[in-house]
């Protein structure tokens, strides 16, 4: 598949596939294997225009237990099939240009499986809504339409926390990490946030040296500047509450 895959080294290790028009995997499976990435972006909108190949390609991934996340570009309108299939097989984001009547349909099925969207027009110009955001009441619909979706599951998890339903959060944490999430540092990252919420800081920065080890996301760093920060000003001599960001994206 790739005629050129870059490996980029830390703070935030993910491979960029470029397309030769080849839809093999194994060099892709290789740099995952051997990397142990757990993002992939595939940057080149026309390997997404042959619907069929796409589709085989996805359930290849999954025959070949291909734990990663990924990003797709794409110029063409996508499909209820297509977008499931690339669900399915770990795609997160999507970041499309379509023309206005096109875009309506692309956010359409984006939406019913929750991908992180971004969509602007033909030439670049963005559209007003830009990059699409969900509810809890979506994001519990889409954790029900795909039950065995482990991302589904940790976006559901992460939106309960958004909406300080605390006590929520737990169940589909656990459920996503259960179906191996891949970016085990997104699940410590949220579960100091939640032991941020609920007053244990030592807990939470207990957590966030977990999810420090590797290469991990960015939001990581963010949340230990904002623990230094915090116990710098005397915020738990003051009982002022530590507040910590979540993340549901690999690719913010």
């Amino acid at each position: 598949m790739p005629e050129k895959t870059e490996w980029r080294e830390p703070p935030f290790a993910h491979g960029v596939v470029r397309f030769d028009r080849s839809w093999c995997l194994d060099e892709v499976e290789r740099g995952v294997c051997e990397r142990g990435l757990t993002a992939l972006a595939f940057e080149d909108a026309a390997m997404f225009a042959d619907h069929g190949r796409v589709v085989a390609m996805c359930t290849d991934m999954r025959v070949r237990d291909l734990n990663v996340l990924w990003s797709a570009r794409m110029d063409t309108v996508p499909t209820d099939g297509l977008l499931k299939a690339m669900r399915l097989a770990g795609c997160q984001r999507v970041e499309m240009r379509l023309n206005p009547d096109e875009a309506v349909e692309g956010l359409f099925w984006a939406r019913r499986y929750g991908f992180d969207v971004r969509i602007r027009n033909l030439d670049g110009a963005s559209y007003a809504a830009e990059r699409i955001t969900y509810g809890v009441a979506e994001r519990e619909a889409i954790a029900g339409r795909l039950p065995g979706l482990h991302a589904a599951q940790f976006d559901l998890a992460v939106a309960y926390y958004r909406a300080g339903r605390l006590h929520d959060v737990m169940l589909p944490l656990g459920k996503a990490m259960t179906l191996r999430f891949p970016m085990n540092e997104l699940c410590l990252n949220l579960l100091a946030c939640l032991s941020a919420a609920k007053h244990y800081p030592d807990q939470a920065a207990g957590l966030l040296d977990q999810a420090g080890y590797g290469c991990p996301h960015p939001v990581v760093f963010r949340n230990r500047e904002l623990l230094k920060a915090w116990l710098a000003g005397g915020g738990d001599l003051k009982g002022v509450r530590l507040c910590l960001e979540p993340e549901h994206s690999a690719f913010s």
